[in-house]
């Protein structure tokens, strides 16, 4: 389940900059909630600079069994996961897996390469949205992504692996607000 929502979560920060940025928003905060098989998790996703940084915190929590925090943070063309486990800090850094897509202004080149169709507007967290889909390979795999979102930035995602189907959906929003410097150090 790790994996998958990672795997969510690098491509929903890694939507790539232009050279007006990535949203049309200067910085926010937002509250998630993932649902992968039933199990949901919560986050906050974390943007500053109309998205050219960003990190998006989730908590795992198995009872009984595991509970750390984890960051997937992204700037530019480059990523890092760090890893919060018992007062340890793991850092793994790594290329931005999709650094030029986009949803404020996609151009052909961007709709071409990632086979992006546009499907209409959606109404998501009373927000107007511009809905999109798009094919992404993860492991050897065509995975189709749906996407709904407001000045650029995703309040819904829908990722379908296979018979596997997951859902990131924004529950809050807070649009130009102050966003926490320690959520981008990628120090080890």
């Amino acid at each position: 389940m790790k994996k998958i929502i990672t795997a969510a979560l690098l491509v929903l920060i890694a939507l790539g900059a232009s050279a007006q940025g990535r949203y049309a928003i200067k910085s926010g905060i937002a509250k998630t909630k993932t649902t992968v098989d039933g199990h949901e998790t919560f986050g906050t996703h974390y943007f500053e600079d109309y998205g050219r940084r960003e990190s998006v915190k989730q908590t795992m929590d198995i009872p009984g069994l595991v509970s750390y925090d984890y960051y997937t943070i992204t700037i530019g063309d480059k990523a890092w996961m760090v890893t919060l486990n018992s007062g340890k800090r793991s850092v793994k850094g790594f290329d931005n897996p999709a650094p030029d897509l986009t949803f404020l202004s996609p151009g052909q080149d961007v709709m071409a390469k990632y086979n992006m169709k546009y499907l209409g507007e959606e109404t998501v967290l009373g927000k107007p949205c511009k809905k999109y889909s798009y094919e992404l390979k993860q492991n050897r795999k065509t995975v189709l992504w749906t996407v709904s979102a407001y000045k650029g930035f995703p309040l819904k995602t829908v990722v379908k692996n296979g018979k596997k189907e997951s859902v990131i959906l924004v529950t809050e929003l807070k649009e130009n607000v102050s966003v926490p410097k320690d959520v981008f150090n990628t120090s080890k």
